[in-house]
């Protein structure tokens, strides 16, 4: 590929002079607009200022209704917002835009939405056995545990990145993380001691339990997206396998016909989705590629 055909040194118009085709909305901008447009659905269809939606009825997380069979809760309530405050979401999609493009980097687009959606459903989980231990069920809606589950996974692969606290204040990632866990530590644990919540109203176990997730995904080097990819793999050759009646053989170790071209492939898969995207396989086959060019210098 010449310099001149990289995607960064291209200018807007084609050989020809027309303009290039727009660059697709990413998954980060896509959550945020799907997330804001939710928000419109609350305000509209909520009545008198009293914050009651059919909205909120259907998709808010409380523990009632997922003992009712409505599992759907654990992740919708992170598309809900408090109507009554525009703070909550404006600073919410506010970080899930400077963060969640820079993690996007590190996951690729399709693991991110399965992260983000992850996080928001763990710290659901985290949210709901907090408040059942305190013997409470309100109502929790927002996206912060998945927003900071975002801030989390970057600060984790880039510690020592340097961010502006209030666009005036430099800071390294990994003590901004440090911050989020002891603001939120410290109302949980006194809750618990004190066998009341605060008055802040804010579900500070939730942003634990999204911390607490991408520490997790972090630390086991989680990848949904190549789980997904090879339980679907997996079910598409045994239901041939049936069809067809013929044993399916597998080897890990056969070799590469055409090594040059999978490499070729493979790197273009880290350049869309990340290093991380990366299987066992593909990792190996890098690995060949790699000993044979060293075996003909």
């Amino acid at each position: 590929m010449g310099i001149d055909s990289r995607e960064y040194l291209r200018d807007d118009n084609d050989e020809y002079g027309s303009p290039r085709a727009a660059a697709p909305m990413s998954i980060v901008t896509k959550i945020i607009l799907f997330t804001v447009a939710v928000f419109v659905l609350q305000v509209l269809t909520s009545g008198n200022g009293n914050n009651v939606s059919f909205i909120n009825k259907w998709l808010v997380l409380q523990s009632d209704g997922l003992f009712s069979g409505h599992i759907w809760k654990l992740l919708t309530y992170a598309f809900l917002h408090d109507t009554r405050n525009l703070l909550h979401i404006a600073v919410n999609m506010l970080i899930l835009f400077m963060m969640g493009r820079a993690t996007v980097q590190i996951t690729g687009e399709r693991e991110f939405l399965w992260f983000y959606c992850a996080s928001a459903i763990f710290a659901g989980v985290c949210s709901v056995v907090f408040y059942r231990f305190m013997r409470i069920d309100p109502g929790i809606v927002g996206a912060s545990g998945a927003v900071l589950a975002t801030f989390a996974l970057f600060a984790l692969h880039y510690p020592r990145q340097k961010m502006y606290l209030m666009a005036m204040f430099p800071i390294e990632a990994r003590w901004l993380l440090a911050a989020y866990v002891v603001i939120d530590a410290v109302p949980v644990v006194k809750s618990i001691l004190d066998g009341h919540l605060g008055n802040d109203q804010v579900a500070h176990s939730a942003h634990l339990g999204g911390l607490l997730f991408a520490w997790l995904y972090f630390s086991w080097n989680m990848r949904f997206s190549n789980w997904w990819d090879q339980f679907a793999h997996r079910s598409r050759t045994t239901v041939k396998a049936k069809k067809t009646g013929l044993k399916v053989y597998n080897p890990k170790n056969q070799p590469e016909a055409d090594l040059s071209n999978r490499v070729d492939a493979i790197l273009a898969k880290i350049s869309e989705q990340g290093e991380a995207s990366l299987t066992a396989r593909e990792r190996r086959i890098l690995r060949q590629a790699s000993e044979q060019m060293k075996k003909r210098r």
